[in-house]
């Protein structure tokens, strides 16, 4: 899976919009320019884009980088002083995550 497959998978999931109607290219580079309105997406989309080491679109992911590339960001969630809100729309990316490379494997064995 590429990192653009993986980021469409989970604007298509995730029951809330990650890319806002942006193209996952203009979404990544808004977030790099820190000028995508939600943070939470920047920092999302930045997390498992340098976690996975990708210099472009195209680049493969793989599970264990992407949630390495979110760890920050899902220790920080699950803080005691954390917003609630915030938990819920991280505990459903983790999911999501492991969701799209579980259908991933599904597909490779089909």
């Amino acid at each position: 899976m590429t990192y653009q497959e993986l980021v469409e998978f989970l604007n298509q999931h995730l029951g809330y919009p990650l890319l806002g109607g942006l193209s996952p290219a203009e979404a990544l580079q808004a977030a790099q320019n820190n000028t995508l309105e939600d943070p939470l997406t920047a920092e999302v989309l930045i997390a498992i884009y340098q976690g996975n080491h990708c210099q472009a679109l195209g680049d493969p992911v793989d599970r264990a980088h992407s949630f390495d590339g979110l760890a920050r960001l899902r220790l920080r969630a699950q803080a005691d002083d954390a917003d609630p809100f915030i938990f819920r729309k991280v505990l459903k990316l983790s999911q999501e995550l492991d969701n799209a490379f579980d259908q991933e494997l599904i597909r490779q064995r089909q």
